[in-house]
């Protein structure tokens, strides 16, 4: 299983690669457009519809990069007065809580996907891109989110019941002052 989430983390890196050059590319095309706008007053290249979708897909494919390497927002108030056997609990029912809003979300960004491919949906610019591009996109980062943390999710629950809560802990609880500083560095770990 430790394979299967080392291949999670590596794939899920080179998604928010890509969600990232997603947004450089927008950035790019937004300054174009600025330039040009000022010089030739016109607008050639639809930055702006453009760089909604690079944001919506740069979005969803980020967020299980943010899983994998700890980087989702958590309340430790109460969390680190807590056990480690109590602290792996939350982390497993924490992944538990966000494999279930995740495979919701799926769901419905499918629905929506599937419907404007079958209508042929396009946007209402002079781009007309069709809507399912770029959803289809969306939906590959929300799907690969809803694997990750059922995986993590799985992974945590099988440590907590055969009683291995501190394995748990490592792999799915709140990063520790080191690894943040690793991170904060460039060194993370995989």
């Amino acid at each position: 299983m430790n394979a299967l989430l080392k291949w999670c983390t590596s794939c899920s890196r080179w998604l928010a690669w890509f969600g990232g050059l997603a947004l450089l590319l927008s950035a790019a095309l937004i300054s174009l457009d600025v330039i040009f706008r000022a010089i030739w007053k016109t607008n050639y290249f639809e930055s702006f519809e453009l760089s909604t979708y690079a944001f919506a897909i740069a979005t969803a494919m980020g967020m299980s990069y943010a899983l994998v390497s700890k980087a989702h927002i958590r309340i430790e108030l109460l969390y680190v007065k807590l056990p480690p056997p109590w602290r792996a609990w939350l982390d497993v029912w924490s992944y538990l809580g966000l494999a279930v809003v995740s495979l919701a979300l799926v769901y419905w960004c499918a629905q929506t996907v599937m419907g404007n491919l079958d209508t042929g949906a396009r946007s209402n610019t002079s781009l007309a891109i069709p809507l399912a591009v770029p959803q289809g996109l969306w939906l590959l980062g929300l799907s690969w989110l809803a694997v990750v943390s059922t995986l993590y999710a799985l992974f945590g629950l099988i440590k907590v019941l055969t009683g291995r809560s501190k394995e748990a802990g490592r792999k799915l609880g709140m990063a520790t002052l080191q690894e943040e500083i690793e991170a904060g560095l460039g060194k993370e770990k995989t």
